[in-house]
């Protein structure tokens, strides 16, 4: 699929119910689905092809209502449990893995500070039947992301009305519905939950990045789109901290742990069946060479460390929200820091691993055909998301000086 700077058509409404069961249930229907994902991933990837099927097919696991508690028929997973899922379908592909980011970043807002119980009586059992969100939140003016420029406004008629244009719109293509950051009259950030095929949506293919090309990140744009008064969401609360924001940041951390592993899958079938020696090893065989052991070593390390820093992030969210400290600031504070830590570690690992595929091989290693400095671009590209170098800043300032991470959703 090549750019679309022409409105893309929404995709067809999902006709069948995701399978219910636990939650270890639903993690079990994911190998099948990632095994899938890690064939086809090299040519998708190559040829810019957006894996609508792969979407649907893992909504169809259950998977993506896993952190719906139980008193809304949910199984009631947990952050680790969802962040684990992450990284396996991170493993297969890092694009879908990142396409789902709204999704499960809008079911975690609502356990946040930031959601009222409404809220969560409204969406949660919406989520569990099947739906899936995409967002729209980045206005492209202005110093840092915002949505000053977007707003949601009542007409002479009284009627909400949303308009503006949203740069990244990751996911969307693959959604339901659109979570839209937005003013209302009042000036106060707001979410509005709109269809995606609603009159006045238009939807752009047109993310041109070098990494992540297939995550369905292009614009959107609306245009005196009708909003009801139950699609309006609260967002944030000031200058708080929220941990929904801590989730998202660590959730593109999961995906670079999957792309991590997705390194060291690669390392090892490239080495045990196409790599060769070079003239002058020391080893008969790729697969005997110390050099190209240690390699492969490298990047088993990397990915298991990886991984263990972000669960063990996953872990401190799960512990803040089930003893329900999400208004508590210092903890939250707490929170942020540890997962700025961890996804300050796991990226920088994963992008050493990228790197380190290439000592594998030669030359050969660079073909076009398997695709394998994906990895690298779509890992760097996601380590663009938010600078890495304010991570060890807050981190230091955190714990030199005391002071609160920034309260923003884009730390």
């Amino acid at each position: 699929m090549t750019l679309s700077r022409e409105p893309v058509a929404p995709r067809s409404p999902f006709t069948t119910e995701p399978l219910g069961g636990s939650v270890t249930e639903r993690l079990a229907r994911l190998p099948e689905v990632v095994a899938a994902l890690r064939r086809e991933d090299p040519t998708a990837e190559r040829e810019r092809v957006l894996q609508y099927d792969a979407v649907e097919v893992i909504r169809r696991t259950g998977v993506l209502a896993l952190r719906v508690p139980t008193e809304f028929g949910g199984p009631g997973g947990s952050a680790r449990d969802v962040l684990s899922a992450v990284i396996q379908i991170g493993r297969g592909s890092s694009n879908v893995a990142q396409a789902l980011r709204a999704h499960f970043g809008f079911s975690e807002r609502l356990l946040s500070n930031r959601a009222l119980p409404a809220e969560r009586a409204e969406w949660f059992p919406r989520i569990n039947a099947g739906l899936v969100f995409g967002n729209a939140i980045t206005d492209a003016a202005g110093r840092a992301p915002s949505s000053a420029d977007t707003k949601v406004l009542p007409d002479t008629s009284g009627v909400l009305r949303l308009n503006g244009y949203k740069f990244y719109s990751t996911g969307t293509l693959f959604a339901d519905v659109i979570a839209v950051s937005a003013l209302d009259a009042d000036g106060r950030d707001v979410q509005a939950i709109i269809p995606v095929d609603r009159a006045g949506v238009e939807l752009f293919d047109d993310w041109d990045g070098f990494g992540q090309r297939t995550t369905a990140s292009g614009g959107t744009r609306f245009t005196e789109v009708e909003v009801h008064a139950d699609e309006v969401v609260t967002a944030s609360e000031g200058n708080t901290l929220g941990h929904g924001t801590s989730f998202l940041q660590l959730y593109l951390a999961s995906v670079a742990v999957g792309i991590a592993y997705a390194v060291f899958d690669d390392a090892v079938e490239y080495v045990r069946t196409k790599a060769r020696p070079a003239a002058h090893s020391v080893a008969d065989s790729a697969a005997t060479d110390p050099f190209v052991l240690q390699a492969v070593g490298d990047i088993s390390a990397a990915a298991y460390s990886a991984e263990a820093v972000v669960l063990t992030a996953a872990d401190a969210i799960d512990r803040l929200v089930d003893e329900g400290l999400q208004h508590d600031q210092d903890a939250v504070a707490d929170v942020a820091v540890t997962v700025a830590k961890a996804q300050l570690v796991a990226e920088r690992l994963t992008v050493s691993a990228a790197e380190r595929l290439f000592d594998t091989g030669g030359a050969s290693a660079t073909a076009r055909a398997l695709n394998l400095d994906r990895h690298w671009r779509n890992v760097r590209t996601l380590a663009t998301h938010s600078p890495l170098a304010y991570k060890a800043y807050a981190a230091g300032n955190y714990a030199v000086n005391g002071v609160f991470p920034p309260a923003n959703g884009y730390f």
